[in-house]
């Protein structure tokens, strides 16, 4: 059980939270003039680094299917050993 200053110490907290608590018109505000101020920049790549990129996207994509491909084959494995197993000792 806590002791009887607990209540009060919650309640400090909140206040201090409330008091930096924000209007929605001032946060639309700032994320109206953010928005309108961000810009995007984007590296660009060479058409070599352009196909490295691509080859090791490609290399991962194929080393995942073959995972992918062996967690099936293993479950239908463990799946079929079970349906040995319940028909061979019922």
């Amino acid at each position: 059980m806590g002791y009887g200053g607990q209540p009060m110490k919650v309640i400090k907290a909140n206040r201090a939270l409330l008091k930096k608590s924000r209007s929605f018109r001032d946060l639309r505000k700032d994320y109206l003039d953010y928005s309108q101020e961000t810009k995007l920049h984007f590296n660009e790549l060479t058409d070599v680094e352009r196909k490295i990129v691509r080859d090791k996207i490609r290399a991962q994509a194929k080393k995942d299917s073959i995972q992918e491909i062996g967690i099936y084959i293993l479950s239908i494995a463990i799946v079929l050993a079970a349906f040995y197993a319940i028909y061979y000792f019922s």
